[in-house]
């Protein structure tokens, strides 16, 4: 009996961390973004398909995609900017009119709150649709959270990398 309350104890504290990394890593990418002038937000380094704005927009993208895979009644927001932002999607194919700095900032904070306050209580749920990475399936709300937070790392690094030469 005391082995299972203990292994129940700490699932929530596991469960808890995935949202707390997720908070951390968000926190950090906007802490990043909020420093790069967007005059340099557009600027494409050679051998790469992409921007600092495109790299931002695409974590917004991607996290929307992924945990309303998860939890098919998770409210989304902004799916037009699917067609900016997701893979296969490139600047050199935008329209003129593409989301502000101000508003991908302003749309990645209220995604942090409203990704906490969704899943705080149902990230050991599983999946509504499994997703299938390289033969990794995400069977369960706190792998799609897993996932999304390591894919803003990955991108966190584009951003840092593309704005050392701007500092």
């Amino acid at each position: 009996m005391y082995y299972n309350e203990v292994k129940s104890i700490r699932k929530g504290f596991e469960v808890m961390e995935s949202l707390t990394m997720f908070k951390y890593s968000r926190t950090s990418t906007l802490i990043l973004l909020n420093k790069i002038d967007e005059k340099h937000w557009d600027k494409q380094p050679e051998g790469f398909p992409n921007t600092i704005r495109w790299n931002a927009g695409h974590v917004y993208s991607t996290a929307e995609d992924y945990l309303s895979s998860a939890d098919e009644n998770f409210p989304t927001k902004r799916p037009e900017w699917g067609d900016l932002f997701l893979d296969g999607t490139r600047p050199s194919e935008w329209p003129e009119d593409v989301p502000s700095k101000e508003e991908i900032i302003a749309a990645l904070e209220e995604q942090r709150d409203r990704i906490y306050e969704y899943f705080k209580d149902k990230l050991d749920q599983r999946a509504t649709e499994a997703r299938d990475i390289n033969g990794t399936l995400l069977e369960t709300v706190e792998a799609s959270m897993q996932f999304v937070t390591w894919h803003e790392g990955i991108h966190l690094g584009y951003v840092n990398a593309f704005a050392k030469p701007l500092t």
